[in-house]
């Protein structure tokens, strides 16, 4: 596949890899209400598949909060194209599932730098990291009730990298879901019953933790409050292992 920049191409690939920029046209995300921002996908994404976005900026705001990242320097020939006009930080801990419908033509590709996206990732998803009782990583939050009707749940899994879960700024989850009676694939974590089940209004026997629904809130306006659970470290030891399978993250980290 040709990962050279599209130079206004409007024509898709069959599907898009890990790797492949993006500039999301103002509006497009609630990340850019405002105005176009690039993105790195951080999954393959298929008609048929979710993708995840990785959120890029300009600015050293995140950076300066601790949040991990990667700085890409524009590039506009070789196989290291990527379409960028400016400097820009990717961020890993600042995620958005998307579907390929509705992603734009890619405007090139990250190539040898994917690399060092995937440890990166490693980092702001804190792989291996557990749950440090110094941070939020592995609490268990509700939601504001908008996501009820998206992801079918108000519960979720903070993953958040440990140091910049305290920021109160963008949160990586997984939402929990009721399990009982539900089908799931490979990609989805069920969880025999556990203490922290009581987060539930009706009894259920198993809890889902589907890995590809990974995506980033804002703490401040889309986190109403903590459970005072933590996840179990069986449960969150499947599921980094499900996520390092999704992002092609090969853990432990050097």
């Amino acid at each position: 596949m040709n990962d050279r920049p599209l130079h206004g191409s409007r024509t898709k690939p069959e599907a898009f890899r890990p790797g492949h920029v993006f500039v999301m046209p103002a509006g497009a995300t609630w990340l850019n209400r405002d105005k176009p921002r690039p993105y790195v996908l951080g999954t393959a994404c298929a008609p048929d598949t979710y993708g995840t976005l990785i959120y890029g900026s300009t600015r050293e705001t995140e950076l300066a909060a601790s949040a991990s990242h990667l700085q890409v320097m524009p590039r506009l020939s070789g196989v290291n194209a990527n379409g960028l006009r400016e400097r820009t930080f990717f961020y890993p801990g600042v995620l958005l599932a998307t579907r390929y419908a509705l992603l734009p033509p890619h405007t090139g590709s990250l190539g040898t730098a994917l690399h060092d996206l995937r440890r990166a990732l490693h980092r702001a998803l804190g792989i291996g990291a557990g749950t440090p009782p110094h941070s939020r990583r592995g609490r268990i939050v509700r939601l504001h009730r908008s996501f009820e009707t998206v992801l079918r749940t108000r519960h979720a899994v903070l993953l958040t990298e440990d140091r910049y879960s305290l920021e109160n700024r963008y949160q990586v989850i997984v939402p929990i879901i009721r399990g009982d009676g539900v089908r799931e694939d490979e990609s989805v974590v069920r969880v025999p019953r556990q203490p922290w089940f009581e987060i539930f209004s009706e009894p259920t026997s198993t809890a889902l933790l589907p890995a590809p629904v990974i995506q980033s809130v804002w703490h401040r306006d889309d986190i109403v409050d903590e459970t005072g659970f933590v996840i179990d470290s069986a449960t969150l030891d499947a599921l980094e292992e499900r996520l390092c399978l999704l992002f092609g993250i090969n853990a432990p980290l050097e």
